[in-house]
């Protein structure tokens, strides 16, 4: 490399350094579980999904004890379930998801959601809004 190389490389340094001052990186907030919403699909009915409840509630119950399933619930509209998953990421989620009963018969639509602690809390701390990782 030579000189002007150098040169021109740390000038151009210097002046992404002047763009990004006073500029504070927002730290990214940690996944610490993931939302699972899970519903039957359009047009299933009711004996679809009865079929596959024996095996379904089994294998919900075996995944809550491996501790895999955090909570679960009932929607309060009989539409279906949501579970907090101690899950890294929504594809690990969706991963377990899959391998239940209702899912391998494509009998649900699955949304996932990836969730973590409020990070504004920090600012009750007197930091910024910072979440530990």
């Amino acid at each position: 490399m030579d000189r002007t190389q150098l040169t021109d490389g740390k000038e151009k340094g210097m002046e992404q350094a002047k763009k990004n001052e006073g500029v504070v990186e927002q730290p990214k907030n940690p996944t610490t579980g993931v939302l699972a919403l899970l519903t039957a699909k359009p047009g299933v009915t009711r004996e679809q999904v009865t079929k596959f409840m024996p095996a379904e509630i089994r294998a919900t119950v075996r995944l809550y004890l491996d501790g895999a399933i955090q909570q679960w619930y009932a929607r309060a509209d009989g539409k279906g379930a949501v579970f907090i998953l101690n899950c890294k990421d929504a594809a690990e989620a969706e991963a377990l998801i899959d391998k239940m009963p209702l899912s391998g018969a494509n009998l649900l639509d699955h949304q996932f959601i990836p969730i973590g602690p409020l990070a504004p809390l920090g600012s009750l701390l007197g930091g910024p809004e910072v979440c530990p990782a």
